[in-house]
C-alpha cells in the first residue's frame, strides 16, 4: 500500500502500523515513566548542529514530542562551519554525518569517535538530471554537480556513473553546494545534473524539471553513509551524556518513523516552500532504508573504506576499533544488520 493510502486511511479512523522490528516509545505508561526519570536525574545541556534539513528535523520532531526532556536533557542548537571542528572543540555534543569522513579526520588525529550509527547508513542520495537528459549514459560532455571532492556523495556519483560506462573524464565536476541549492543549480542551468538528497528529486519529478537517474543503495548497498560523533573528552568526562543523548535521538527517529500519520504533516509544515506531495513521496521513497539501528556493522565499515581506497579518496584501511566506541548506543533499539533488495 502507498504511503498516500496508508494515510488517508489514518485521517479516516483506520490504524497506521508501521512495522520498525523495535519495541516502540509511544504507549502513554512508557512516556510518564520516562518524564518521570528525566525529572529525577541531574538536567544537562545537549548541543547539536542547528540544521533545518529533510534529514535533521525528526531531532526538532522529537525535542517537540520531549523525548529530549525525558532524558533531561535540554537542547541547544547552534551554528558551526565544520561539524568535525565543532565536536573536537566542543561547541558541539554530537554531530551527524558522513561515515568515511568521520572516519578519516580520526583516522588523522581529530579528537573524536564515531559513537554510534546515524538513524539510517544507506545512501540516501538521487542523480537527477535536467529535463531532456533521459539516462546516465547522456550525461558524456555535460556538468554535473559533485557536492565537494572526496565526499562521500561524490563517492556515490562516480560509482554510479562508471558503473553506467561513464568515467570521470567524460564529465565536468562542480561544487554547487547541496539540497536548495543543488537543485536551485539545475534549474538556473548551471549543471546538467546532481547527486542530491530528498525531497528534491521527488519534488523535481512532480514539477517536471528533473529525471531521476539513480538512486545510491542500488550501487552501493553496504557502503557505510551516516554515523554519529563525539569528542574524546565528551566520551571520557560525560558517558551519561552521550547514553541519554543517544536514546532520545533514536527514540526520536524510530517514534517518528513508526508515526507517519503525526510526522508527515508536521515535516510537511516545516517543509512549506516545498510541494507537501513531494515531501510525502520523499518519506515513502526512502522508508526502506530508515532503520533507526545504532548499531554499526564492521563488515560494512570494511567494504566502505575499500571503496574510498578504490575511488583515490583514502590511501590505506584504517584500523576502525580505534575509532569506533558503540558502548553508549541505546540496546533497545539495536537489531539484525540488513540491507535493501536492490533495483539491479
Amino acid at each position: 500500500m502507498s504511503l498516500t493510502r496508508r494515510l488517508t486511511a489514518v485521517l479516516a479512523g483506520g490504524a497506521l502500523l508501521v512495522a520498525a522490528g523495535l519495541s516502540g516509545c509511544s504507549a502513554p505508561a512508557e512516556a510518564d515513566v520516562a518524564s518521570d526519570a528525566g525529572a529525577s536525574v541531574e538536567r544537562k545541556t545537549l548541543v547539536l548542529q542547528d540544521s533545518t534539513s529533510y534529514t535533521q528535523l525528526p531531532l526538532r520532531f522529537g525535542v517537540e514530542q520531549g523525548f529530549f526532556d525525558d532524558e533531561g536533557l535540554d537542547v541547544e542548537f547552534t551554528q558551526v562551519q565544520d561539524a568535525v571542528t565543532g565536536v573536537a572543540t566542543g561547541e558541539l555534543t554530537l554531530a551527524f554525518g558522513p561515515t568515511s569522513n568521520y572516519l578519516r579526520a580520526a583516522a588523522l588525529g581529530s579528537p573524536i569517535k564515531i559513537v554510534s550509527s546515524a538513524f539510517r547508513s544507506k545512501g540516501p542520495f538521487w542523480l537527477i538530471a535536467r529535463d531532456g537528459i533521459d539516462s546516465i549514459e547522456d550525461l558524456k560532455g555535460k556538468t554535473i554537480n559533485n557536492v565537494g571532492a572526496g565526499s562521500s556523495m561524490e563517492t556515490y556519483l562516480v560509482t554510479i556513473l562508471e558503473e553506467n560506462g561513464v568515467s570521470r573524464d567524460d564529465v565536468t565536476f562542480v561544487n554547487a553546494g547541496v539540497n536548495d541549492q543543488a537543485y536551485g543549480a539545475i534549474l538556473a542551468g548551471t549543471v546538467d545534473a546532481s547527486i542530491i538528497h530528498q525531497p528534491f528529486p521527488s519534488l523535481g519529478e512532480l514539477e517536471g524539471e528533473t529525471t531521476t537517474l539513480a538512486r545510491g543503495w542500488d550501487y552501493l548497498p553496504t557502503y557505510h553513509t551516516g554515523a554519529l560523533i563525539a569528542s574524546d573528552a565528551t566520551i571520557a568526562d560525560d558517558p551519561d551524556l552521550l547514553e541519554r543523548a543517544l536514546r532520545a535521538y533514536f527514540t526520536s527517529y524510530t517514534y517518528a518513523k513508526e508515526h507517519y500519520d503525526e510526522y508527515l504533516p508536521w515535516l510537511q509544515e516545516q517543509l512549506d516552500t516545498i510541494d507537501p506531495e513531494a515531501v510525502a513521496e520523499a518519506i515513502e521513497a526512502e522508508d526502506v532504508i530508515w532503520d533507526a539501528n545504532p548499531d554499526v556493522d564492521f563488515e560494512a565499515i570494511r567494504e566502505t573504506q575499500r571503496i574510498e581506497i578504490e575511488v583515490g579518496n583514502q590511501d590505506e584501511y584504517y584500523d576502525a576499533e580505534q575509532y569506533i566506541d558503540l558502548r553508549f548506543i541505546p540496546q533497545e533499539f539495536v537489531k539484525p544488520f540488513s540491507y535493501p533488495e536492490t533495483q539491479g
